[in-house]
């Protein structure tokens, strides 16, 4: 079933993620760790793409890390997303070790690279959503 034009388009029900997009639906952010070598492993895999293990265990992460890159959407890339343009988006430098694709809850002007950001949580469609704002400012998107 299509979603509606106005909706939130949905998560891709990828198999190796499904435990990401349930955690996030409790206010948690997951990520996985190797059994075998220790590395975080993110996006999700089924095999450790660092030591090819399948040992790959769901972890909660701390929620805090530092602004890698951030970049301003001018123009959403559907009629959703669109009506909540200008936002803000880029990488966090996890402080478990993996880089985080995500939406800044604050303008680009309160960002800098390597600035402290923690996770909050936000509602979009069906699914909730992490969004990073300064460690010491959290706002609503």
């Amino acid at each position: 079933m299509e979603a509606a034009i106005d909706e939130w388009p949905r998560p891709y029900d990828q198999l190796d993620a499904r435990p990401y997009w349930a955690a996030l639906n409790e206010d948690r952010l997951t990520y996985q760790r190797c059994g075998w070598c220790g590395q975080s492993v993110w996006p999700a895999k089924s095999r450790c793409p660092y030591c090819a293990s399948g040992e790959l265990d769901w972890t909660e992460s701390s929620g805090r890390g530092t602004v890698y890159s951030y970049s301003t959407v001018m123009r959403g890339a559907t009629p959703r997303w669109a009506s909540i343009a200008p936002y803000v988006v880029g990488f966090v430098e996890m402080d478990e070790g993996y880089l985080l694709f995500t939406q800044f809850s604050v303008a680009e002007e309160e960002l800098s690279i390597g600035d402290a950001v923690e996770v909050d949580y936000i509602q979009r469609g069906a699914q909730r959503l992490p969004v990073f704002a300064p460690a010491t400012v959290k706002r609503e998107v």
